[in-house]
């Protein structure tokens, strides 16, 4: 959880503030689908409030950069689950939409891993160009 009473977190671009909220509330949500998809196989009848809700908190968040960056249609998609509630989302569509907001998220670098290029470390001459030896 962001501190905004630590001097550690005042002294840090806006930029960098938003990124730690959104990478906290994308967290937060697979910790309620975790939560939803352990009961769910485990026989135990659960409700999705806490996986749509945690989603809203993320669409939320993180609204005018999908909109910029969304087709129309996926935007409408993820506006009608996340904003609508008298919608009745089921699990597919509620996690269909996570998908859309974390490929976003992913596009942007926020959350992304896997920043090297991918090179076959046999081949010299490939190896030297993903270096930046041309």
């Amino acid at each position: 959880m962001v501190d905004f009473n630590n001097e550690g977190t005042i002294s840090r671009p806006p930029k960098d503030i938003v990124a730690l909220i959104i990478i906290e509330k994308h967290y937060n949500f697979l910790e309620a689908d975790e939560y939803y998809s352990n009961r769910t196989l485990s026989g135990i009848a659960e409700r999705l409030s806490s996986c749509r809700s945690r989603l809203r908190n993320l669409f939320l968040t993180c609204h005018a950069m999908l909109k910029r960056r969304l087709t129309p249609e996926q935007y409408e998609q993820l506006n009608h689950v996340c904003k609508d509630l008298k919608h009745d989302a089921e699990a597919p569509e509620i996690m269909e939409c996570f998908i859309i907001i974390h490929d976003q998220l992913d596009k942007l670098g926020l959350l992304k891993l896997d920043t090297r290029p991918v090179y076959d470390s046999t081949d010299i001459e490939a190896s030297n160009k993903a270096q930046g030896y041309d």
